[in-house]
């Protein structure tokens, strides 16, 4: 989700509107201080007065940026704990029990964000809190009242973050399947293109880097599968990806782009071009199956990129180690060539 708010520009909107809840959560307990159904007593009141300055803390940390997923969490906690202990110290046992209509936004917020861990904890609080505070405005002599409003939060603090967290992870699992390759787990063509693009956007441009883009098909594949099966073609295919994703630095971008044709691009220092795709090469030669490689290199420095055009260098980059391969193909194969003048 923090991906795909990034990737539209939606980071810096979805910041201040969370402030700008949470600002105004925090608010609550100072009005009610001047209500007879608010806190009552020097240290209830001093509480909510604590509260709501913990709340304009939570808005000024997502003012200031986007958190980190620990600084999150504790802001999770924090919510939870605040929204449970304003519950308690309300003036009346009704406006407490009103008032666990606050764990809502914060359920939603934790099934947009967080784990399914944290968010079943919240939901478990929320539902705790708000059962208890039924129970406290029951006992005060309304238990018809106590019992509609119960079942009325529950299902506005249950049910929407609920429905909400089902259909993101649906739409998630959806968008990662269309990104990966179904045998061997890499990424796809499309897979590619996204994160080739996020690897450039994020790269250190005071830096001198190069993208290199290589293109690694296996030579005489046919004959494995005509020889040996499908079956066995596809273990090949397993273990050159796993051996690729091996040989590969953590940061780079592994595909299998259909068949036997592999893409990898990765950030290197400028004079590493021919030794990363020569790693490459030799991850697959050494397999005990017998099948070797064709690489081709295509690379451009990272300063060199133009930041309008990212996606189209991109392209141009994976044609130009197409065209590599193939020269290295007609040299015999289990050869690196590569194709200069990408820009």
């Amino acid at each position: 989700m923090t991906e795909y708010l990034a990737s539209r520009g939606l980071q810096r909107f979805s910041r201040f509107l969370i402030a700008a809840i949470v600002c105004g959560i925090g608010l609550v307990p100072l009005v009610m201080l001047a209500s007879p159904w608010g806190p009552q007593g020097d240290t209830n009141r001093t509480i909510a007065i604590v509260l709501s300055v913990g709340s304009m803390g939570g808005a000024a940390l997502w003012l200031a940026g986007w958190p980190s997923r620990q600084q999150s969490v504790l802001f999770v906690i924090g919510a939870n704990a605040g929204v449970t202990v304003g519950c308690l110290i309300a003036g009346s046992p009704a406006t407490g029990l009103l008032a666990c209509i606050t764990f809502a936004p914060i359920a939603g917020y934790v099934g947009l964000y967080h784990s399914s861990r944290l968010f079943a904890a919240t939901l478990v609080n929320a539902v705790a809190t708000t059962v208890f505070a039924g129970v406290r405005a029951a006992m005060a002599g309304d238990p018809a009242l106590a019992v509609g409003h119960v079942v009325g939060l529950l299902i506005a603090t249950l049910a929407v973050p609920v429905g909400s967290q089902l259909f993101l992870n649906l739409v998630t699992l959806d968008a990662r399947m269309s990104n990966i390759d179904p045998l061997t787990g890499l990424r796809n063509r499309r897979g590619y293109d996204q994160s080739t693009v996020q690897l450039v956007a994020a790269a250190d441009r005071s830096q001198v880097q190069w993208l290199v883009v290589m293109l690694v098909d296996l030579d005489g594949f046919k004959l494995v599968n005509d020889t040996h099966g499908h079956g066995f073609g596809d273990t090949v295919l397993l273990a050159v990806a796993d051996n690729l994703r091996r040989s590969s630095a953590m940061s780079s971008i592994v595909a299998r782009l259909g068949g036997e044709e592999f893409l990898v691009a990765e950030l290197t220092e400028p004079d590493a071009r021919l030794v990363c795709a020569e790693r490459l090469r030799e991850a697959v030669a050494t397999m005990p199956y017998g099948v070797t490689a064709s690489v081709g290199v295509a690379a451009v420095a990272v300063n060199d990129i133009d930041e309008t055009a990212v996606a189209a260098t991109i392209k141009r980059l994976g044609d130009a180690a197409d065209a590599a391969m193939y020269e290295a193909k007609r040299a015999g194969g289990n050869q690196v060539r590569y194709r200069a003048g990408v820009s």
